[in-house]
């Protein structure tokens, strides 16, 4: 007999959600969806303690529910707004009670999640409404204490958190490959450049995405990826000024997988792309 409720809509996406013991008390959840299986776009969450990094996708809800059912949460902290990582707060906090926390809090339906492309809409499902309280420098709750740190670029609510007692850093989606990329219209690089240097710094043991990647000694990583980022950005204006337009400065910046990104580009109705990127590092030059 098939699910009913919430774990209808699961069993109809095909949703699933996997734990896996990653060390020091940290459990991450991985969660996806037939359609974000063949992306290779699967979601993480993770219980430190009694801290619940991110909450998943509403289209998983049901799935969340149940696995975090008989785990004590004193606390929701969020690494940013996107629908895929704050999905489930609602639900989460009206069975619980406990505080959520977002850096830059009025900005929570920013960035297109007020109303979402059909691509987004059928990848994550749209979040319930909820009030988070604005992020405190550090949350701590039980033995466990997460360090907030601002990291911009990708989204302007974006937090990074550094465990100092075991060295690891939870950063979202602020490293999800090594160079510059394509980007979503919103996004920031150079914001994205700092964050990154502002991370390297804390000089972590471990890096753990907010999708499912896993990097240990992740300070040169991401001090390479800043620098990727930062010289494709200083390419940008050059050859803007000398006066080439967006897709031939892609063409020059980017000499491999164009197919990949033009299915981005037509899935996401131009949302997510390597022009993007360009126009970007143009609009906000420094």
């Amino acid at each position: 007999m098939a699910p009913s409720g919430n774990r209808l809509l699961s069993w109809l996406v095909g949703g699933t959600a996997h734990e896996q013991d990653v060390g020091d008390g940290v459990t991450m959840i991985r969660l996806s969806s037939r359609a974000t299986r063949p992306m290779g776009m699967d979601v993480s969450i993770f219980t430190v303690g009694e801290i619940l990094v991110d909450t998943g996708f509403s289209h998983v809800r049901g799935l969340v529910a149940s696995l975090l059912a008989d785990r004590s949460i004193g606390a929701i902290v969020l690494t940013h707004n996107h629908e895929d990582h704050s999905g489930n707060v609602a639900a989460l906090v009206h069975r619980r009670g406990c505080p959520v926390y977002l850096r830059n809090a009025g900005a929570l339906w920013h960035e297109g999640v007020d109303r979402l492309l059909p691509y987004r809409a059928t990848f994550w499902g749209p979040p319930e409404p909820y009030q988070p309280q604005e992020m405190p420098l550090e949350v701590e709750v039980g033995r466990r204490r997460l360090r907030a740190i601002p990291t911009p670029g990708h989204s302007e609510t974006h937090t990074a958190f550094f465990e100092e007692a075991t060295g690891r850093v939870f950063t979202g989606d602020l490293y999800m490959n090594a160079g510059a990329a394509a980007v979503l219209r919103h996004e920031n690089p150079y914001e994205s450049v700092r964050s990154l240097r502002r991370v390297a710094a804390l000089k972590p043991r471990r890096l753990i995405t907010g999708h499912c990647h896993i990097l240990d000694d992740p300070t040169r990583a991401l001090e390479t990826k800043a620098n990727r980022i930062e010289e494709a950005a200083h390419r940008v204006l050059e050859l803007q000024a000398a006066g080439l337009p967006v897709d031939e400065i892609v063409g020059r910046l980017f000499s491999s997988g164009r197919l990949r990104d033009l299915v981005f580009r037509i899935m996401t109705q131009g949302e997510f792309s390597r022009p993007n990127f360009v126009r970007a590092c143009i609009r906000h030059r420094e």
